[in-house]
């Protein structure tokens, strides 16, 4: 349009140049005057990314209307050059051509206007040059009608073009936009995901808390797995997804992040309900009985957090701390994190931070426990327990260490740093010529299964030169894992003469599937079944079936937890002959271990020499 006013003023140029008159200028004011609307038109469109598309339509029909006004307009061109017969004709002719070529290239996206606007004038031109006669003027018409017809199927392939683009772009833009609504949402409970739960926490702002998060957790879902399949278990996720958006305050934030944990967030001012009061019905709803499951029972825990500004790691971290506080009640259960926690959650990350710090500079030590026969009372071995003083918590329990290196990945550090410890008491133990006393060791099945703790044992009892039937490995039945590679490493340890013991016996989660392993040489029996055993009889026939079965399989049944005479009594007259506990002695460094078994060694000695007169002559000899 542009182009065409100024081409037009061009033409009135040369008329008044050629003595061209009133009509000229008529000529030249009626195309700006439409050029002008079509201006006008064009730069204020509708938005067709929020128009109606009725509007859009009818834009387009008057912008083909005015393109049509300015085409009729410029047909008069040729009373202009008297039907194309003045000298200025030519020139006239190359405008009109221009003009057409231009309409169809700036406007590709619809067709209609430049076809109205090309069409009339470049007739009203052929039939003029025609008009003249002559074969050069024929063809000369015929050559405009020929060009008329590539400029209309050029606007149409241009049309077709953009529309195609457009629709490809369309598309693309709504695929995209698509894959970034399912990259915010969980595609089975359409509830948001992780993701999408930090995009929406980044909409909130500082003023619109505090903020209450619920972090949610079912209790027995996994019991729903393995016993009805997981089309069944994802059927209840579906369900306790609508349970929990019909209990959740207006507007709240609901999302899945993990196989069966959700997270709730709202702004305390939207709830009517108190934190407690909503997470006590949120746990009601969702612990109601389904049909679908007749044998198990699924209920919910809920840590909960209450905090000023939307920080999502924060909010998380603490929520999943209130939680496992929640767990560790019962089911059914919730806890707010409070001080109280804030404090235990800072001691823990303090352990965290400071534990490899400790194990390179040797503060973490390995105390040990006497193993005793109830019948001679000598000792027969150690169990090796982590001791760890920190500077500002003091004592670190030994379950607090493990779970801490677990948690920072140290738990290799913390294995070899144990077991290094060990060796230095077997070397020690040889020094003394007690090769016949063992020290255990703790490994849990994950370790065996995750790392290459086998191969650390064995290449560092052979580089020093340690007996390995002096170590045992007391494996502690954590939770079920690949038991083949579990299997396959403990053969090795024990192939290599190293004893294995089932600690914790009675607490595992396949303890009778263990005892057919056949590396399996010791059980080890708990002491929540030895504490007060002279006091429960039902724990006496308890721990008398497994010394039973233990015979039966040709396994050595030992003790742990012996507190009491009473209890020592009741174990010996049970057959039991290896126990461990606070009766005998505690945990103790490796120095005063060893002085423990020294000393008891000389008593068993002056005991035996007492009640044997071979001895008896042997010790006076001495």
């Amino acid at each position: 349009m542009p182009v065409g006013t100024v081409l037009s003023a061009l033409v009135l140029v040369v008329q008044l140049l050629s003595h061209g008159g009133l009509d000229a200028v008529l000529w030249f004011a009626t195309v700006s005057i439409i050029n002008g609307a079509r201006l006008v038109l064009a730069v204020f469109r509708p938005n067709i990314s929020d128009g109606d598309p009725r509007r859009v339509g009818a834009w387009l029909s008057l912008y083909g209307a005015l393109a049509l006004l300015s085409g009729i307009a410029w047909s008069f061109l040729a009373l202009l050059a008297d039907g194309y017969t003045t000298a200025q004709a030519p020139l006239y002719l190359i405008v009109l051509s221009g003009l057409s070529a231009g309409a169809v290239t700036y406007s590709a996206s619809y067709a209609p206007a430049p076809i109205n606007f090309m069409t009339m004038p470049l007739l009203v031109a052929a039939g003029c040059v025609a008009a003249k006669g002559g074969i050069e003027n024929y063809v000369l018409a015929f050559t405009i009608v020929l060009f008329l017809c590539g400029m209309v199927r050029s606007a149409l392939i241009g049309q077709a073009s953009f529309r195609e683009a457009s629709r490809l772009k369309y598309e693309a833009t709504e695929l995209a936009a698509e894959m970034d609504r399912n990259s915010r949402r969980d595609p089975l409970t359409n509830l948001l995901n992780r993701y999408g739960l930090e995009q929406a926490i980044r909409e909130l702002g500082p003023s619109d808390g505090p903020f209450v998060t619920m972090l949610i957790d079912l209790d027995g879902f996994k019991s729903v797995n393995d016993t009805y399949g997981h089309n069944i278990g994802d059927d209840l996720l579906v369900k306790v997804a609508r349970r929990i958006e019909d209990h959740a305050p207006q507007g709240a934030t609901i999302a899945r992040i993990g196989g069966d944990e959700f997270v709730l967030l709202f702004p305390a001012a939207t709830s009517r309900q108190a934190a407690g009061a909503l997470a006590s019905s949120l746990i009601a709803a969702i612990a109601q009985p389904d049909p679908q499951l007749n044998s198990v029972r699924v209920g919910a825990s809920i840590g909960i957090y209450i905090s000023e500004k939307p920080r999502l790691t924060e909010m998380l971290l603490r929520a999943d701390f209130a939680l496992y506080a929640a767990k560790r009640k019962g089911r059914n259960e919730y806890c707010l994190f409070d001080a109280g926690l804030d404090q235990a959650l800072e001691r823990k990350h303090c352990i965290e931070r400071d534990l490899r710090g400790a194990a390179e500079a040797g503060a973490l030590s390995s105390w040990f426990q006497p193993l005793v026969r109830l019948d001679t009372n000598a000792v027969v071995g150690f169990e090796a327990l982590l001791r760890w003083q920190h500077p500002l918590h003091g004592a670190i329990a030994p379950p607090e260490i493990v779970n801490a290196a677990r948690e920072t990945g140290l738990l290799p550090l913390l294995t070899e740093t144990v077991f290094r410890n060990c060796c230095a008491m077997i070397e020690a133990l040889v020094k003394n010529g007690r090769g016949d006393v063992r020290v255990a060791m703790n490994l849990s099945p994950r370790e065996l299964e995750a790392g290459n703790v086998d191969d650390m044992i064995l290449d560092m009892l052979r580089a020093r030169n340690l007996p390995a039937a002096m170590l045992e490995i007391e494996i502690t039945e954590e939770a079920p894992v690949d038991r083949e590679r579990v299997d396959e490493k403990i053969g090795r340890l024990a192939d290599a003469g190293i004893s294995i013991v089932l600690d914790d016996f009675g607490t595992g989660f396949s303890t009778l599937v263990a005892l057919k392993n056949s590396r399996i040489s010791k059980i080890k029996i708990d002491k929540h079944f030895v504490r007060d055993l002279a006091k429960s009889v039902e724990d006496q026939a308890l721990v008398k079936t497994v010394i039973d079965l233990g015979r039966t399989l040709g396994i050595e049944v030992m003790a742990e937890g012996v507190e009491t005479d009473a209890d020592r009594l009741i174990l010996r007259s049970l057959d039991c002959m290896v126990a461990q506990g606070f009766l005998f002695s505690p945990a103790l460094p490796a120095p005063e271990a060893l002085a423990y078994e020294a000393a008891h060694s000389s008593q068993t000695l002056a005991a035996e020499a007492l009640f044997d007169p071979a001895a008896r002559r042997l010790s006076g000899a001495a």
